[in-house]
């Protein structure tokens, strides 16, 4: 994700980037036709099988770059989106373009042998590269897809047996956060991505299982969607007991918690207003699936302001 929001990773109401993407310059329709990526060819191309391990790789999705730094196969990514910016390395790659616009001369001169999408929208803008350049779609919306993900590119890039123990490291550290959630009172939670309309983690998103990992109810999980925009009234109804804010400020920047706070007062009847349970968002490792789930645990965990009296 590939952060379900707009002005960073896309539009809000999808787990992944669904913006129309750009086919970016005719040259680099031309760079294709000069060999870069072999002759064009028309829709009846073969797709191209694998042949062992990738060596070079373009990322498009930033949980995907996560994993495969996480995978050790740092060295084989040549190309990133604008908002692959975990780990710090990711940041020194050739960036291809973002969930809006995705330049496909970019990612022709950078020659890569398997390039990596997390929507079928993603894939079908790559235009005639698909046809030259194996293209892996792997999903990343959900934490079962997450899990999963690690080995199916660990197989990708040669890197199984790591692949086997980060993904157990991932399942330990959901073992352990379902241990810290025992006896926790029950505590219904808002998670807001966008404030104008709002915007929250519904049924079925990331967030909406790590809540559940967690011990805490998801105040929208009755809303069978897993991004859903909802009127300020349903949020009234929603009566949540704690929110955690992790809306954009008008500079575009994160949401500070006195902000927030001062923010929701308008709201007075929500209980989580009323007991001061509102809280910006510590890390948004939250909303983007990656290897670092223990990471991503204990900021929503720490996220959820205390009941009263520190229950």
């Amino acid at each position: 994700m590939n952060r379900p929001r707009p002005r960073r990773d896309g539009p809000p109401l999808g787990p992944s980037p669904r913006g129309r993407i750009a086919c970016g310059p005719v040259r680099a329709i031309a760079l294709l036709a000069a060999g870069v990526l072999g002759a064009c060819g028309g829709s009846e191309a073969p797709r191209p099988a694998a042949a062992g391990p990738a060596r070079r790789v373009v990322s498009l999705a930033p949980s995907h770059t996560e994993l495969l730094f996480a995978l050790g196969a740092g060295d084989a990514v040549v190309g990133v989106t604008s908002f692959c910016d975990r780990p710090p390395e990711a940041r020194r790659r050739t960036v291809v373009g973002d969930a809006k616009s995705l330049s496909l001369e970019a990612v022709a001169a950078l020659e890569p042998d398997l390039v990596v999408v997390n929507a079928a929208g993603t894939e079908d803008a790559l235009g005639p590269i698909r046809d030259r350049v194996r293209v892996l779609s792997v999903p990343t919306d959900t934490l079962s897809q997450l899990l999963d993900a690690v080995g199916v590119l660990g197989d990708a890039v040669g890197r199984p047996d790591r692949a086997g123990t980060l993904r157990s490291e991932m399942e330990a550290a959901l073992a352990e956060a379902r241990a810290r959630s025992a006896g926790r009172p029950p505590t219904q939670v808002l998670v807001v991505l966008a404030r104008d309309p709002f915007v929250v983690a519904g049924r079925g998103s990331y967030v909406d299982a790590l809540l559940g990992t967690l011990g805490f109810g998801n105040a929208a999980g009755g809303i069978d969607a897993p991004w859903p925009a909802v009127s300020a009234e349903a949020v009234v109804a929603l009566a949540p007991d704690a929110v955690v804010d992790a809306s954009l400020g008008p500079t575009g920047r994160a949401t500070g918690g006195s902000e927030a706070r001062d923010w929701w007062r308008r709201y007075p009847t929500i209980p989580a207003v009323r007991d001061g349970r509102i809280r910006a968002l510590s890390d948004e490792a939250v909303l983007r699936p990656g290897p670092d789930l223990a990471g991503a645990l204990r900021a929503l965990e720490e996220s959820v302001a205390p009941a009263p009296g520190g229950r």
